[in-house]
């Protein structure tokens, strides 16, 4: 990749790809990986934050709409034409 630095159009080819700061930052991304890794296993809400500022602690969210589950089903607006017959042979 060409980038320009102080003014120059440098090549990044001249650099080489294994230089000691590329290693030093690869080390300390990898310890890092694992540490975050190890971290979320036994910290269960590290991104939550403050875990007493929210009521549904428990994982279970808020509690549903009143009257208790939503029905589904079709809209029926009243007396429009019903719906032509399946198809099918037999």
């Amino acid at each position: 990749m060409v980038y320009v630095s102080n003014g120059q159009v440098l090549d990044s080819r001249a650099q080489s790809p294994w230089r000691l700061s590329f290693l030093v930052d690869m080390f300390w991304g990898a310890v890092e990986f694992v540490g975050l890794f190890f971290q979320t296993l036994f910290q269960r809400d590290v991104t939550k934050g403050d875990s007493g500022s929210s009521r549904f602690t428990d994982g279970r969210g808020p509690p549903g709409p009143p009257g208790g589950r939503r029905r589904m089903g079709r809209i029926n607006h009243g007396g429009g034409p019903s719906a032509p017959p399946m198809g099918g042979g037999g």
